[in-house]
């Protein structure tokens, strides 16, 4: 009985210690479990996994004050992660970073960083800033700028006559640093491009059901060609509005989005949408796999990284091989591994969609 106890005992101990994580990260999840958020989360996880990371994720529901609050109470438990994984949502961010000060957790800024104010604030506050090791943040100008050109150029192929294009600009809201970027690079198309008007640049709050009562209040007053929108939900309750009074997705009124959502792929097959950019939820493993590297780095000390990716169009012409590699939703399938620096042996990061879709096609 004795032996059968202390035999016990070492396979527990063995196997505890078999499958003890590498690391621990928590995740300030500014969303919820569903939509964009939750892919961001997903892949996260799908990464976390493939690396032997503990991985715990708090999601603030887009609650005022949820990253807060959900921070604070993860500090008054204890026994603190070896990494946080924040997000400047509506800049709120500098709180939680003063929260963290003095705390032994590593920081990495995940699709929204601080902003040059926040951190020269922060300086001024005597917050020590050298916990952020890293940053991973899309190019959101380049993408407003691309879904912005793509409405004008297949407005001018379907409508050739047409002299002026009036375009409705739905934006994210007045403070987070991905809306304003992608905004900014959507007046950057209008300005190239003479025969645009800009009827109205509003802001939605990322809301399905705020795009669609703004959408239908505009449409009360003046007739709308194209709708560019700061993500794809809002796209669709344009289009909620549009068809209520009677005009046709992808004929009469054209839409472009970004997410890369599975709605928006459909409608683009149905080419209802021009396109879907995106691709930047897998942002989620790529803080993951940067983290993996920070913790295994080689040379001693710490060196800040700073990594911006470019997203990618969705169009009519592409979305059958997005949809046939990616479009189950599965990022258990890809192995992230790949994308280390540490595992693979390359001196820069390629987030980019083509190796993205190589990851997945292996699996195949």
């Amino acid at each position: 009985m004795v032996v059968r106890f202390l035999l016990f005992m070492v396979f527990w101990i063995f196997t505890s210690v078999a499958y003890a994580a590498d690391f621990r990260v928590t995740f300030i999840n500014p969303g919820g479990s569903s939509g964009f958020w939750g892919e961001v989360s997903k892949t996260m996880s799908a990464a976390a996994a493939d690396l032997n990371i503990d991985l715990e994720i708090l999601n603030a529901d887009r609650q005022p004050y949820g990253m807060e609050e959900r921070l604070q109470l993860r500090l008054e438990q204890g026994n603190l992660p070896d990494y946080f994984i924040l997000v400047n949502e509506y800049q709120a961010a500098a709180r939680l970073v003063q929260l963290l000060d003095g705390k032994p957790s590593k920081v990495l800024f995940l699709l929204n960083n601080l902003t040059r104010k926040q951190k020269a604030i922060l300086e001024l506050r005597n917050i020590d800033l050298r916990k952020i090791i890293a940053s991973v943040v899309p190019d959101n100008e380049t993408a407003g700028y691309e879904m912005a050109f793509s409405l004008f150029e297949n407005e001018r192929l379907l409508h050739p006559d047409r002299k002026k294009i009036r375009l409705l600009a739905l934006t994210g809201d007045t403070s987070t640093p991905a809306g304003l970027l992608r905004e900014t690079g959507m007046q950057r198309a209008v300005a190239d491009n003479s025969d645009v008007d800009l009827i109205h640049a509003i802001p939605v709050n990322w809301n399905e059901e705020t795009a669609y009562a703004r959408a239908r209040d505009v449409l009360a007053r003046t007739p709308v060609d194209i709708v560019w929108s700061a993500n794809d939900a809002i796209a669709f309750g344009a289009r909620k509005a549009v068809e209520e009074t009677g005009l046709k997705a992808g004929a009469d009124v054209l839409f472009a989005g970004l997410n890369w959502s599975k709605r928006a792929m459909d409608a683009i097959q149905r080419r209802e949408m021009t396109m879907s950019h995106g691709g930047h939820f897998f942002a989620g493993a790529w803080a993951i796999v940067m983290l993996r590297d920070h913790f295994y780095r080689i040379s001693a000390g710490e060196v800040y990284v700073d990594v911006r990716f470019k997203m990618s169009p969705i169009t009519a012409d592409n979305v059958a091989l997005y949809l046939e590699n990616l479009g189950d939703g599965n990022w258990d399938k890809i192995d992230f591994s790949r994308f280390c620096k540490t595992r693979n042996g390359r001196s820069n990061y390629d987030f980019s969609a083509t190796a993205i879709l190589e990851a997945a096609a292996s699996t195949q």
